[in-house]
């Protein structure tokens, strides 16, 4: 009997010993098969944010909340000039290019005077620019004197241009316009210029080379000896400014009579770099015009022929008077071409 009941003991002992046996080889099993997996399996990447292909549209910020009417109806102004009778934004490119760099231009007439005031900032206030800010100043000639004031501000230069009757005292007159950019120059902060990222048209213009990629000596109708690179005169401030303005560009050129009965003939180039934010509102403001495509690019052609245009970055103005047998359409694709090979270059 002992001896059976010790085989059975032993048997059962065997039989447990060999099921704990089975489960922990299935457990290992799992175990390796979950690590196998563990280690083969390709972790899925966190997907990355795709970046639009639409550029956001780059636009200064003005020095002056409002803008020009801000401007207009700064504290102290209706008690220097009275009612602000009209405000209008600029239409010239010039004026588009002191915009642009963060600064403001703006005409408006008064009950006591007609005035046009900047706001310019301090990277601008160079050279020439320096020069017709330096002081206040009156200029009087055959039908009306022009007085003007600047006041330094913090990152800027407030300007104020007054036009008054040629027999106005000159004292008083200063001092009206001082008084008047003062009151501007108190709502007036750093302005925010177009930063772009691209740039399709050189600056400056390289006058010389559009001047021989489009034959201008044929153009205008005379050989070289008669045609020369000019500069509008600058007889008042508003002129002195458009010419030394920093932020655009321009090329001139004029040929003198040669003969009794005749009147000479001239071209200009202006352009403005990142001026394309204001290209609604300056296509808008040119008279007697029309939609157009020039060179691929949106424009407005007038009935004269002048030529505005913008590619989405930049701003560009020609006009030609009694040029030889060609439109200033036709010669605008011999200068996007030069401004096209010129970036080109530079980009090289």
């Amino acid at each position: 009997m002992r001896t059976v009941r010790q085989r059975s003991k032993a048997v059962l002992l065997i039989v447990a010993a060999l099921m704990l046996s089975a489960c922990s080889a299935e457990a290992s099993a799992d175990e390796s098969a979950s690590s196998s997996a563990s280690a083969s399996a390709t972790p899925t990447p966190t997907p990355t944010p795709t970046p639009s292909a639409t550029p956001q549209p780059l636009t200064p910020t003005s020095p002056v909340v409002g803008g020009c009417e801000g401007l207009a109806s700064a504290p102290g102004v209706a008690d220097v000039v009275g009612k602000v009778q009209r405000v209008t934004e600029p239409r010239d490119l010039w004026r588009v290019g002191i915009e642009t760099a963060g600064g403001l231009a703006c005409s408006m007439l008064t009950t006591r005077l007609a005035a046009d005031a900047y706001v310019i900032p301090d990277a601008l206030v160079v050279g020439d620019v320096a020069k017709v800010v330096a002081s206040p100043g009156c200029d009087t000639g055959a039908r009306a004197m022009e007085c003007w004031a600047p006041v330094a501000g913090e990152g800027h230069v407030t300007l104020v241009v007054g036009s008054f009757s040629p027999t106005a005292d000159q004292t008083a007159s200063t001092a009206l316009v001082g008084e008047l950019a003062d009151a501007f120059s108190a709502v007036a902060s750093g302005g925010e210029p177009v930063r772009s990222k691209r740039t399709t048209w050189e600056h400056p213009l390289d006058c010389t080379a559009i001047a021989r990629m489009i034959g201008l000596t044929s153009i205008l109708g005379s050989d070289e000896a008669h045609t020369s690179l000019v500069r509008p005169p600058a007889r008042t401030v508003e002129a002195r400014l458009a010419e030394a303005a920093t932020t655009s560009s321009r090329c001139d050129w004029a040929r003198t009579p040669t003969q009794k009965g005749d009147l000479g003939s001239s071209y200009s180039i202006i352009a403005v770099p990142d001026g394309a934010w204001a290209w609604k509102q300056v296509a808008a403001g040119v008279p007697d015009s029309v939609d157009a495509t020039v060179g691929g690019f949106p424009a407005r052609v007038t009935s004269t022929g002048d030529v505005y245009l913008s590619d989405g970055v930049n701003l560009l103005h020609l006009t030609g008077q009694r040029l030889a047998g060609v439109s200033v359409v036709d010669t605008s694709l011999g200068v996007l071409s030069v401004l096209a090979a010129g970036t080109e270059h530079a980009r090289g």
